[in-house]
């Protein structure tokens, strides 16, 4: 009886969880889907929102969603392919200062990645300061520093993205029909269940590595 009880609460956690992300998605602007591709296999799928100001027309991201697309993602191909994007556009003294959010930010996958799970890269405030907000498979699992997410996003749009075709679909210029086929496959890939509750078990080992 009391397995089923915690069964229940987990289920209606996780199902206020996604709601509350649901309706947050719903108040910013979708500007683009886009596939990170490297040596000719998709690895991530990607989503962009933000705001874009009525003044001057500038786009502000305010969230990344990155759903994984291989079936099997190990930590290191992730973290070496994110550095890699990073080095290319920002230069190597840019990252090297950006080491603590990196390393916090790699340290959440304590695992290798599968097909399905969903990574959330978020501007929020807490306590009125604004920050970087990042979920795994909607597990709240790590707080980084506010311009963390705009480098993340510079990196996939900016002058040396990892393919023009992820920069032209994360920015809204790529034609109709591609978008709608990336909108599809997004949408499709969503983690199980039993790997939500995996993912839990990732945030308390993450939790107990920093008493």
């Amino acid at each position: 009886m009391y397995r089923i009880v915690l069964s229940l609460i987990s289920a209606l956690t996780l199902f206020v969880s996604m709601a509350t992300h649901a309706i947050d998605s719903q108040s910013n602007e979708l500007k683009g889907y886009g596939a990170f591709s490297n040596l000719n296999k998709d690895w991530m799928l990607m989503a962009l929102y933000g705001n874009t100001s009525t003044a001057d027309q500038a786009f502000t991201a305010q969230r990344l969603e990155i759903k994984i697309a291989a079936k099997k993602f190990s930590s290191r191909r992730f973290r070496q392919l994110w550095l890699e994007t990073l080095a290319v556009e920002h230069g190597t003294e840019k990252v090297a200062l950006m080491q603590d959010d990196l390393q916090t930010f790699f340290n959440i996958v304590q695992g290798s990645l599968k097909q399905g799970d969903t990574l959330i890269i978020e501007r929020i405030e807490v306590e009125g300061l604004p920050i970087t907000d990042v979920k795994l498979n909607y597990h709240n699992l790590a707080q980084l520093s506010e311009g963390f997410l705009d480098t993340l996003v510079q990196s996939l749009v900016g002058k040396h993205p990892p393919t023009q075709a992820l920069k032209t679909g994360l920015t809204g210029q790529q034609g109709l029909r591609a978008q709608t086929n990336l909108a599809i496959q997004f949408d499709r890939l969503e983690p199980t269940l039993p790997r939500i509750a995996e993912i839990s078990r990732w945030g308390k080992r993450i939790l107990a590595s920093h008493p």
